[in-house]
């Protein structure tokens, strides 16, 4: 299965390269994924105990609504798309509205944030200070998830657990021989790399050595750990005693739509 979002620095064009570094599969006990994002891994594979996270509340809003009623959601985003083919300033309108009730966990949030993902510039996630959603209209025919999708997105999330809330709360929960992918926010580019603009706290060098050191626990515990990263120096150096592999991929780095082709690391400890 493919995500049903578009997320910027997500994995859908690796996905190949990661399911070749997975590990053993009947070694592995149940899969946590605490940087959830799109979820391209755990759509592409068939783990059937998963725990799912993500610091950012409107996305796990999002992942719930489609669990429990995939149908309204669909519904919708039907009516969503419907108005903005009409009327492309709908989208702000929408945004307005997302911004308004950013406390709000309901349906209709998280109708508005898979609208609003699809038909922004890039498939970007941003916020400012104040934690709005400030990214600019894209697509203007976005290919939003059927209801027939959705419906099969919402059996796949049935029986996982969800939740909200940072990477390192898993940790009391993992036992030896679970499965742990990491795929935190990678360092930027360069300045104007969106990579970061992930909550309004974005994700600083400081919390690269945090997960690092949050890993080394994990493969303490006897847990299966893998990572995804950048492949900088820095990171190099964080995971010197760990097996790093190099992949290219391509990747958007400015707000002018510009791709080209990095280096990337899957980082593992076995």
């Amino acid at each position: 299965m493919k995500p049903f979002l578009r997320w910027a620095g997500g994995k859908q064009n690796l996905i190949k390269d990661l399911l070749k570094y997975l590990p053993p599969s009947d070694q592995v006990g149940r899969y946590f994924e605490p940087f959830l994002g799109a979820g391209s891994l755990f759509f592409a594979t068939d783990y059937k105990k998963c725990f799912l996270s993500d610091i950012n509340k409107d996305l796990m809003n999002c992942y719930r609504a489609i669990k429990n009623e995939p149908i309204l959601i669909a519904t919708c985003l039907e009516r969503h798309n419907a108005n903005f083919q009409k009327d492309e300033q709908y989208y702000y309108k929408v945004r307005e509205r997302f911004n308004e009730n950013l406390e709000e966990k309901s349906l209709k949030q998280a109708a508005r944030f898979i609208f609003l993902i699809h038909t922004s510039f890039n498939g970007i996630y941003r916020v400012n200070k104040q934690g709005k959603y400030n990214v600019p209209i894209g697509k203007r025919k976005p290919a939003l998830p059927s209801n027939k999708y959705l419906i099969q997105i919402s059996e796949k999330l049935k029986g996982n657990h969800l939740s909200k809330g940072s990477f390192k709360v898993i940790l009391n929960k993992t036992l030896r021989g679970d499965f742990i992918y990491l795929d935190p926010p990678y360092p930027p580019i360069n300045g104007t790399s969106f990579f970061q603009h992930y909550t309004k706290d974005k994700f600083p060098q400081k919390e690269q050595a945090e997960v690092a050191e949050f890993a080394e626990k994990l493969n303490q515990k006897g847990c299966f750990v893998m990572i995804s990263n950048a492949n900088t120096s820095m990171l190099q150096e964080l995971y010197r005693n760990w097996n790093k592999y190099e992949i290219e991929t391509t990747r958007y780095i400015s707000c002018k739509s510009k791709r080209i082709k990095v280096n990337e690391l899957i980082i593992t400890n076995y």
